[in-house]
């Protein structure tokens, strides 16, 4: 008994091995260039498998293999043909129960010279080697029994998006604002493609590179990529299109999402304009320029105390996405803020300390004119020196003119001097009775002429020169002499 299942054992063992001899010519004889088949999602293809009934006569069957797994079963002698797995699996889909009959993916076209299998609609799961294995009746070692055929499946990707790290779909959107120097993460999905895109960045005109990962979806055989990307924003960055660009081969141009990146930056520079002269009396405008920052900065005047003003400011958005913001400064001047300092600031949300930018007030004003007020004695013969003091800009004079008793001193008159400077002291030498009366200073320069507002009184007094007495002396007692 023993004896019996050893013999048996080689027995199957070498039938096995006679079979494989037998085939063997015809395994070999079926290698060559194998056909290959690309095809998309929902497209029909007609995998060829050709039979020589002619020369090798009549098969008992035919089987067609989607790599080790039957698809599809045809015996012309029992006249039976099936599809089987990934063929039937719209007929195992409880959703797709409205096809019918129409749910089997897959049909045989039998002629005297083939037996071509149909499979309608392609599935991107379709991908991979297919055989038909056929079985002659009579053997035969000139007669190829296998024949092949790779199919490639491909799929454009269905969509593409940018995400936030808080995996929010941004896409299409204006993000942030981020201040500068933060180090931001944005992601790129692109889903549905098969095999799986090529993926990019593009940061204005500069081409970055994210993390790539991929992942394959199982059910359907499409994959999606993700691509990370890890940025340092900086004021370049202002306003920038951040653009994830795919490409697959079933595209015919590339597909893209975009986002606009918005980072707040501190102002670059603030500057005022070089005109901040004026004259007293006339309105005055100086102007204030913030270059650089976004947000739009808050601009701030430092002006002498007690000065009546308005501002109006203004801001415009530059090409590189920052603000150029001008402030508008407007007051009457008097001589007060002439050499006063005065200082324009700039700050933004992102800045610690405002920017800050100063001239000194250059104001051109009539004469100020103060003269020595008071009421002075001198004796005729002294010499005397009456004080003025004049505050101008410019400090040119073109006429400095003493007044006595309202008439111009004559300068003519040796015995009156005085500077042509912005103390013109008034020297008499000497004293005379008659210069007795008041004194007053006016000054002239090229914005006007002033006149001191006080006076200086002088009197004076003189020796007596002579004493008479009459010569008649007579008189009546008792009358009035």
């Amino acid at each position: 008994h023993f004896y019996k299942r050893q013999c048996s054992s080689e027995c199957h063992l070498t039938i096995m091995f006679v079979l494989f001899l037998l085939l063997l010519p015809a395994l070999l004889y079926a290698e060559g260039a194998m056909e290959e088949i690309i095809a998309g999602p929902g497209d029909e293809i007609l995998l060829t498998c050709p039979v020589n009934t002619e020369v090798c006569g009549a098969y008992h069957s035919l089987k067609w293999y989607h790599e080790d797994t039957r698809v599809y079963v045809f015996s012309p002698s029992a006249q039976f043909r099936n599809a089987e797995g990934a063929l039937m699996n719209r007929c195992l889909d409880p959703s797709q129960q409205s096809l019918g009959p129409a749910c089997v993916r897959g049909s045989l076209e039998v002629t005297d010279t083939s037996a071509d299998l149909r499979i309608s609609p392609v599935e991107l799961r379709d991908e991979g080697e297919y055989r038909c294995e056929i079985t002659y009746l009579d053997i035969s070692n000139n007669c190829p029994v296998v024949h092949f055929t790779e199919v490639l499946t491909v799929a454009a990707p269905e969509s593409v998006t940018i995400t936030d790290h808080e995996d929010e779909d941004i896409t299409g959107q204006v993000v942030g604002p981020y201040a500068a120097g933060a180090e931001v993460v944005f992601s790129c999905q692109a889903e549905g493609g098969k095999p799986a895109p090529a993926m990019t960045w593009m940061l204005g005109d500069e081409v970055l590179e994210g993390d790539i990962s991929e992942e394959e979806d199982k059910e359907t055989g499409s994959w999606n990529v993700r691509s990370e990307l890890v940025l340092l924003l900086d004021r370049e960055h202002t306003g920038a299109d951040l653009t994830c660009i795919v490409e697959h081969e079933a595209l015919d141009d590339t597909l893209d999402a975009h986002i606009q990146v918005d980072v707040n930056v501190p102002v670059s520079s603030v500057s005022l304009a070089e005109e901040v002269s004026g004259q007293e009396g006339i309105e005055m405008i100086l102007s204030c320029t913030a270059v650089g920052g976004r947000p739009a900065p808050t601009l701030s005047w430092i002006m002498p105390d007690n000065v009546q003003f308005k501002q109006e400011d203004s801001s415009s958005l530059l090409d590189d996405e920052t603000f150029e913001s001008v402030s508008k400064f407007t007051f009457t001047p008097s001589h007060e803020e002439n050499e006063k300092e005065v200082s324009c600031q700039a700050i933004n949300d992102v800045m610690d300390e405002a920017l800050e930018d100063k001239d000194v007030l250059f104001v051109e004003y009539a004469p100020q004119v103060n003269i020595q007020e008071g009421n002075e004695t001198a004796a005729a013969g002294d010499e005397l020196l009456i004080d003025c003091e004049i505050n101008a800009n410019p400090e040119e004079f073109s006429n400095i003119q003493w007044f006595h008793n309202e008439n111009a001193v004559d300068i003519t008159d040796d015995r009156f001097h005085w500077e042509n400077t912005a103390t013109p002291s008034l020297s008499i030498n000497p004293v005379q009775p008659s210069d007795a009366g008041t004194y007053s200073c006016s000054a002239e320069n090229s914005i006007g002429q002033t006149r001191s507002p006080l006076t200086y009184n002088l009197e004076v007094t003189a020796p007596v020169e002579s004493v008479t007495i009459e010569d008649d002396l007579t008189g009546t007692v008792g009358e009035e002499m």
